[in-house]
């Protein structure tokens, strides 16, 4: 659970932690000057991007961006040789971070491109670059509203006293909007936290089946990067005949399709043997059940990279699928299946599961030691055919 919460952390990052120097040289700045928020807000950027690099130092890179944005925004407005509107001149920290804010808007696109082409794989980024992208367009709204009042005001021929009035009503309303909307901002990141540790979640695999981290399964599914996860699926074998499930027209992957009996996702903290046997409970209600190994492989599907562990069961018990889970099931020959290998009703996953099972040689022997879990005793039967 630890681990989750860190993760759900790192992927649904507070887009405020990131930008809070930035906003911090804004408020002082309108009350104090530019020297007072350089002296508060720099030694917060320093501690924030140290704090970043050693608790969550997968996404110290991203941080690290809004960190430099900050210097680089410092520097221009302080520099003064960004070209402000004469009116603006006490304002030069607000519009110079309007100007860079409102082009990352407008940026957004080929900016997320490249964010997610150099980010870790490990971390998936778009629940940060969305929220970030929401957080940013709030604040150059406020902004713009800020800049665009201060600008009307000083078109107006208030008498000097008035208009000094009004500029700081205006001031006051502007600081006191950016501070409810960070922090209405903080606490909505906290309760969609709060309501992603209920999710299922998916580990992220390396190519050799370890885990490397986790991710909402539903941000996987629909982000443009593709993730390896770990699934398992189990090849129900009975004197020559394979049990397929006809999967549901909606279904995600393999829609309509007939594909192994038994297929699931691993869960983050569960076991390849908790989730064998919760999807069997589940899809055929089978208690104690038994499996053995096969093979591991991976697979490109639509949305994801599989990295399956495939095992077999030659144990002859009552099947009753679960309607809630499937739609149809159906006990397939040899015969059968050749006859349709070439056409497009089984998955991909299968055909490649099939060919292992052939050359294993228990189509050919009916025999399964479902007691043991280790590949060779299917490449033992498979010798002495």
């Amino acid at each position: 659970m630890k681990k989750l919460k860190k993760q759900i952390k790192e992927s649904f990052f507070n887009p405020v932690f990131h930008l809070f120097p930035l906003l911090l040289f804004l408020l002082v700045d309108d009350f104090w000057g530019m020297n007072i928020a350089w002296k508060i807000s720099f030694p917060v950027a320093v501690l924030l991007v140290l704090y970043v690099y050693y608790r969550y130092n997968r996404i110290f890179a991203w941080h690290l961006m809004f960190t430099v944005l900050y210097f680089i925004i410092s520097l221009i407005a302080g520099s003064e040789l960004f070209p402000i509107p004469i009116q603006l001149k006490n304002h030069v920290f607000e519009f110079v971070t309007f100007v860079f804010l409102f082009s990352s808007v407008v940026l957004r696109k080929p900016i997320k491109q490249v964010i997610s082409k150099h980010m870790s794989r490990l971390i998936p980024m778009s629940n940060n670059l969305d929220e970030m992208h929401k957080f940013i367009l709030g604040i150059t709204l406020i902004l713009f509203f800020y800049v665009s009042g201060y600008l009307f005001l000083n078109s107006q021929a208030y008498p000097d006293r008035d208009l000094i009035a009004y500029q700081r009503i205006l001031q006051f309303f502007y600081l006191g909007l950016l501070v409810f909307f960070s922090v209405y901002e903080i606490f909505r990141v906290q309760y969609v936290r709060s309501k992603l540790l209920h999710e299922e979640w998916w580990p992220i695999v390396n190519d050799q089946g370890k885990i490397v981290g986790s991710i909402e399964h539903k941000t996987s599914l629909l982000d443009d990067n593709k993730y390896r996860h770990p699934v398992v699926r189990v090849l129900l074998v009975d004197k020559g005949r394979i049990l397929l499930q006809k999967r549901a027209k909606t279904n995600v992957v393999y829609p309509g399709l007939w594909d192994t009996a038994i297929s699931n996702h691993v869960k983050v903290g569960e076991t390849i043997e908790e989730c064998v046997d919760r999807t069997a409970k589940e899809r055929y209600m089978l208690d104690k059940f038994k499996y053995m190994h096969l093979s591991n492989y991976t697979l490109t599907v639509k949305n994801e990279l599989q990295y399956t562990f495939l095992f077999v069961s030659c144990q002859l018990l009552e099947i009753k699928p679960n309607p809630t889970f499937i739609d149809q099931a159906k006990w397939w020959t040899q015969h059968q299946i050749e006859e349709n290998l070439e056409t497009d009703i089984f998955s991909d996953s299968f055909r490649m599961e099939y060919d292992l099972l052939k050359r294993s040689g228990l189509l050919d022997t009916g025999k399964c030691d479902c007691s043991c879990h280790l590949k060779e005793v299917i490449y033992n039967q498979a010798s002495a055919v």
